[in-house]
């Protein structure tokens, strides 16, 4: 039996229903290494991760090519990647 119970309020229109982001303080280079490990782990290889960085959806990847630079996105692409692949699985 669930006794959890959905809130009683109704949803106003007004409210906005969408994520915003915000930049917190922390270590960005720490992060762009977890963002990058994260999408190798989905199977995503270098070309596609490098693209979310230049895409303005992916708002923290692209704020941290802004910070960091192409260039210096790249290379910490090439090292995480070097460091722990990219999974792959096959269904055979």
């Amino acid at each position: 039996m669930n006794d959890s119970k959905m809130p009683e309020k109704e949803c106003d229109p007004d409210d906005p229903m969408e994520l915003h982001a915000h930049a917190v303080p922390g270590d960005a280079g720490l992060m762009l290494d977890q963002l990058i490990e994260e999408f190798a782990r989905m199977g995503w290889d270098a070309g596609r991760i490098e693209y979310l960085f230049q895409d303005p959806f992916y708002q923290a990847m692209h704020d941290l090519k802004l910070k960091f630079g192409l260039d210096a996105i790249r290379a910490r692409i090439t090292a995480v990647l070097s460091r722990h692949g990219v999974l792959r699985v096959s269904g055979e």
